[in-house]
């Protein structure tokens, strides 16, 4: 059922919230506003790669296309990183004074090749917000969460969790073998190990960007990893399992039309949801008039997509959801 924002059960996701039935499953465009202009970011690196089709901003497409076009595509995943960590620098370069910034990154840059892009950006203060209460991961960090779930390949949520005084467990899903034998697994390491609210669990779907050979960029990846996580259920450890299937999830940031979207919403969540199906939320964006020819059949098209999984939705942003539940919450 599709929920106008003063018609959404707030008491129940509370109760949820406050049982350790809440799930948030964070997309790129929650983490930073320096995401905000991926679309841009896209075509540039496609300008770089010398992509030759039309659909310039489709990510998963050029990666594609890089990766044929570059010796594998692991290299293709290394180019990526290494384009947004160059579009990272220039960005802070042409938001500082240059006599507070020459050495500084004339120092940095000597590191660059050994910093990850999450590590970078630390370095650089991103992201940057104006308050706690501008950075919706800051909010989700205060919240009582034993697991997030995140299809970004950045360590934002981490940071925003230390920041919070918590103590973050990390793990990369294992969609592929390399990944699953290469990344560090906090349930190997620790057996004993439970996510909870002091230490809870930040579970990177789709790779982390201090192991690139771990992301899910190509079109080939996102087709494998639905395969792969389809084939072989233990994939996922048994706790991420449990989120999925048996508590309320809360979808922030996803474009329906997009990869990373339709793959964890097909082979994670619908797949995986219990009998009982907990209410779920969508935040969603009201779709752009410019692009739809019929605005209330494209909000009806929306609504039918997303109950058959118990899912409402929110219209609105991330930003102003996150601030409206932190009022709840604090009332």
């Amino acid at each position: 059922m599709t929920q106008s924002r003063d018609r959404i059960d707030w008491k129940t996701i509370i109760r949820r919230i406050k049982a350790g039935k809440c799930t948030p499953i964070i997309s790129y465009r929650v983490s930073a506003r320096q995401f905000s202009d991926n679309e841009a970011a896209v075509r540039a690196w496609a300008d770089e790669v010398g992509y030759p089709l039309a659909d310039r901003h489709n990510l998963a497409r050029l990666a594609q296309y890089a990766s044929c076009i570059r010796p594998d595509a692991l290299s293709a995943k290394e180019e990526y990183l290494d384009f947004l960590k160059q579009r990272l620098l220039h960005r802070f370069r042409a938001e500082q004074p240059p006599d507070q910034t020459d050495y500084f990154l004339a120092t940095l840059q000597a590191e660059l090749v050994d910093l990850s892009f999450s590590e970078l950006a630390s370095r650089l203060g991103y992201p940057e917000y104006a308050s706690d209460l501008d950075n919706p991961l800051r909010i989700l960090a205060e919240l009582p969460i034993p697991v997030y779930l995140t299809t970004n390949f950045v360590s934002f949520m981490e940071v925003a969790l230390k920041a919070a005084g918590k103590e973050p467990r990390v793990e990369v899903c294992g969609w592929r073998e390399d990944v699953e034998a290469g990344a560090p697994s906090v349930f190997k390491e620790d057996p004993e190990y439970k996510p909870s609210v002091e230490e809870p669990l930040v579970y990177h779907i789709h790779g982390l960007d201090a192991y690139p050979y771990s992301l899910v960029l190509t079109e080939d990846d996102y087709l494998d990893f639905l395969f792969n996580v389809g084939q072989d259920p233990d994939v996922i450890p048994n706790r991420v399992a449990v989120a999925l299937a048996d508590s309320s999830l809360l979808l922030l940031g996803y474009h329906l039309q997009d990869w990373d979207f339709r793959v964890i919403f097909r082979g994670l969540i619908t797949s995986r949801r219990s009998s009982r199906r907990l209410m779920s939320l969508s935040i969603q964006l009201t779709p752009d008039p410019q692009g739809v020819e019929n605005l209330v059949d494209a909000q009806e098209y929306l609504k039918r997509y997303f109950e058959g999984a118990n899912f409402e939705i929110y219209w609105g942003d991330v930003q102003s959801f996150m601030k409206e539940l932190w009022e709840q919450w604090e009332s």
